[in-house]
């Protein structure tokens, strides 16, 4: 009943998303080439209306306000005039290009001419305090209305009250006007010159991008991303039974990443522990520290320290230092996969059999999937070690975790992994293999 009841609850939390709750007063359009829309009407700024014409449609469309001729309302709006007067009541159609603004039964209508409105707003929207948002215009002439959040990977991110975030591909802007001030990442040479798919680039502070009289849109690498940035996870999960068992089970673990273009450093680490009855049944834990410098965009090499600990393994201390070469497949926001190689020394203390000194050859992979933007990501982790024979060692050693995470409230998510590991010459009546099923909240942070 237990697993339904939460297969439903994942059900809902995937489908249903976050829904973002608007201000919009039902409407009636005219449009110059004959159209006649009906449905609501989400304001109007920049010369740009939004309405959402259809009950099937999601989002509200921009429809540019010179191509308006008629429109009415069944609800009080509020008008602002480019003299900056303001009229508040309900609209009628009138002579096409003007409307009528009604304000009570008493007072005969309010004729305006269509062109004198700069703005129209809900009467019953809480006042904003900001000033009016960042306008994109894209090639195909449509006009994008709301707050530029960032631009990396040739997509640009924007943040609309009728949408949500909006994501947009660069190759098709033609020109963007910020309130603020954006952090651009300027390319200052076409070509590069070292072959290693680095550009120069230098930062500056603009607030109009595109057209004859700004900067170049095919010469802007980012914008509003930071030269430094970090991001990480922290997550715990556990569970407590007391009755006929008497059972404890906790873990916890945390993935840190900071990186500028050349330089990547990584910190991970992970703690389990059960006990059944008043006896401890599992006691682990783990930790890497690991640097990565980047020679192109995909090579890197990389070195890192590797510790492991497992009181039912017989294993005080496990510590491998190791540097190899790696390859970055993919790296964007939605999809990463990298894959490393290359030799390490390894010192290892048990508690029966003492310790052992040994060379080791190690790979590792790391794949990261959105498979649901912003909503649901699944991941694939290995590490993976076989020694090469000295200090009589020459066994094969492997540990992954391969599980999903979902948002469930902004930064907060849901873990669901499997842990598997694997030594292949365990201390003597030592099993070979651990697998661990992980179930923990978490939050994300990053700049």
């Amino acid at each position: 009943m237990r697993l339904k009841l939460f297969m439903v609850f994942l059900g809902i939390l995937l489908i249903s998303g976050e829904v973002p709750l608007y201000a919009a007063v039902p409407g009636h359009i005219e449009l110059k080439d004959g159209t006649l829309l009906k449905g609501k009407i989400f304001g109007m700024t920049n010369d740009v209306l939004r309405v959402r014409a259809a009950a099937s449609m999601r989002n509200p469309i921009p429809i540019r306000w010179q191509e308006v001729t008629g429109l009415a309302t069944d609800e009080p709006v509020t008008l602002v005039l480019d003299t900056g007067v303001t009229h508040e009541g309900r609209l009628q159609l009138a002579e096409p290009g003007s409307i009528q603004v009604i304000t009570d039964n008493n007072t005969a209508p309010i004729v305006l001419e269509l062109n004198s409105v700069k703005a129209i707003k809900d009467s019953k929207e809480i006042p904003k305090t900001n000033e009016d948002p960042d306008e994109i215009t894209l090639k195909n002439g449509m006009h994008l209305i709301g707050t530029i959040v960032s631009m990396e990977e040739k997509t640009l991110t924007v943040k609309t009250v009728y949408a949500g975030d909006i994501s947009v591909k660069w190759d098709e802007v033609e020109q963007l006007q910020s309130r603020t001030p954006l952090s651009v990442q300027v390319i200052e040479e076409e070509e590069d010159s070292d072959g290693d798919g680095f550009f120069e680039t230098s930062r500056t502070m603009m607030t109009t991008l595109g057209g004859t009289e700004s900067l170049s849109l095919a010469r802007v690498k980012t914008i509003n991303i930071p030269d430094l940035r970090y991001k990480g996870g922290l997550d715990f999960g556990g569970n407590r039974t007391k009755g006929n068992t008497d059972t404890t089970a906790v873990n916890a673990s945390t993935e840190n990443t900071v990186r500028t273009e050349r330089h990547r450093g990584r910190l991970s680490g992970r703690y389990a522990f059960a006990s059944a009855d008043g006896e401890n049944t599992a006691k682990n834990a783990r930790g890497r520290l690991g640097y990565d410098y980047f020679f192109t965009k995909k090579l890197f090499a990389n070195t890192y320290e590797f510790l492991e600990y497992d009181k039912f393994q017989g294993l005080d201390i496990r510590s491998t230092t190791g540097l190899g070469l790696g390859y970055q497949v993919f790296d964007t926001p939605s999809h990463s996969l990298s894959v490393s190689i290359g030799p390490a020394f390894v010192y290892e203390k048990f508690k029966e059999s003492g310790t052992t000194k040994t060379a080791t050859g190690a790979w590792g992979v790391d794949w990261d999937y959105a498979l649901i933007a912003d909503r649901l990501r699944v991941y694939h982790r290995q590490v993976g070690f076989r020694d090469f024979g000295g200090g009589g060692s020459t066994a094969l050693r492997w540990t992954a975790e391969q599980g999903a995470r979902l948002e469930v409230y902004g930064n907060l998510y849901l873990k669901v992994a499997f842990e598997y590991r694997y030594n292949s010459d365990p201390e003597s009546g030592k099993k070979k293999s651990d697998r661990t099923f992980i179930w923990a909240l978490g939050y994300e942070f990053s700049n």
